[in-house]
């Protein structure tokens, strides 16, 4: 269902009210209408809403979401001919979102953190639980003149809390299609203060991370991810396995703003995840579940699991399987 109000310049969609098959065919020909080159995917049987309010904001617009757990592609093969050439400025208010790049690293996002998305790359966005979040479109052409070499901005990691990055964050917490009527600049303004936080913050992460430091950030990642069902895995024995001194490690994973710990833990909540909806792997109890991922202590993972997606992991099972 969608309604529009001239006099506020937005538009809003919401599914409230229709059955869960509807809603989510709705929404999926919405996004798909007004959104080319993103493919959804949402968990079967699992009931589902979704809500969005979009308005402009100067040259930019502003999408106010509030969806339940689904996957947004966009596969590459959809770049080259689709007409959408911007960048996506993603903020989330509450809740949990995966960004993941064409190499299938993964970018966690929880409440109060923000990425820049380049639409003319792959990447995926796996919205984890229940999720208020921003997307702040903006044309390439108009960042690009704010900010030189935006695209090496995007999928980079910015410490919310620090600098001009906590700056950035707290605009973005507060501007909403709501708030914008009574914003005390032109909205054009806004939207270039947001473009220079941006720029402000993103000198301080290049600063913190040259390029052959992400290089070697993400080769970690990779290497983690397979080592990751190990429960004895540790900082030290993995400096030791990789070849580099435990000190260096650390300084890699604070310059990307994370931790080895946090890394760790990510990636075992969503191998375990991929678990549970793997028919093939439905006889296997929530505890050896857990063992796969890495986990030593199955209450700790479940624990852990619950935070991460709102539910339990016998429940997560249910609602994504036949």
């Amino acid at each position: 269902m969608s309604s529009a109000d001239a006099t506020k310049s937005y538009v809003h969609l919401s599914t409230a009210g229709l059955p869960p098959g509807e809603a989510k065919a709705f929404w999926a020909d919405e996004v798909s209408a007004r959104r080319p080159g993103l493919l959804l995917d949402f968990p079967r049987e699992a009931p589902f809403q979704a809500a969005v309010t979009a308005a402009s904001l100067g040259p930019a617009r502003l999408l106010a979401l509030s969806v339940e757990p689904y996957v947004a592609n966009r596969p590459g093969r959809y770049i080259a001919r689709d007409l959408v050439d911007d960048f996506c400025l993603l903020y989330v208010d509450d809740g949990s979102v995966v960004v993941s790049d064409a190499t299938g690293t993964d970018f966690p996002l929880s409440a109060g953190q923000f990425i820049l998305l380049d639409d003319a790359a792959g990447f995926s966005l796996r919205f984890m639980s229940r999720t208020q979040a921003k997307a702040l479109k903006m044309p390439r052409a108009w960042l690009s003149a704010r900010m030189p070499c935006a695209e090496d901005l995007a999928l980079t990691r910015i410490d919310p809390s620090t600098g001009w990055a906590r700056a950035l964050a707290s605009v973005l917490k507060e501007v909403t299609p709501a708030t914008m009527a009574n914003l005390p600049l032109p909205l054009g303004e806004v939207a270039g203060q947001i473009a220079a936080l941006l720029t402000l913050a993103a000198g301080r992460a290049s600063g913190e991370m040259k390029r052959y430091q992400r290089m070697t950030f993400h080769r970690l990642r990779r290497a983690m991810r397979e080592a990751l069902h190990d429960p004895a895995l540790t900082p030290s024995r993995f400096a030791e396995q990789q070849g580099i001194a435990k000190r260096t490690l650390h300084a890699l994973f604070a310059a990307a703003g994370t931790s080895f710990g946090r890394e760790l833990t990510a990636m075992r909540l969503d191998y375990a995840r991929s678990l549970l909806c793997d028919a093939r792997f439905s006889a296997k109890s929530i505890t050896e579940i857990s063992a796969l991922a890495g986990f030593a202590n199955p209450s700790h993972f479940s624990r852990r699991f619950l935070e991460t997606f709102a539910l339990s992991p016998s429940v997560y099972r249910r609602l994504h399987l036949d």
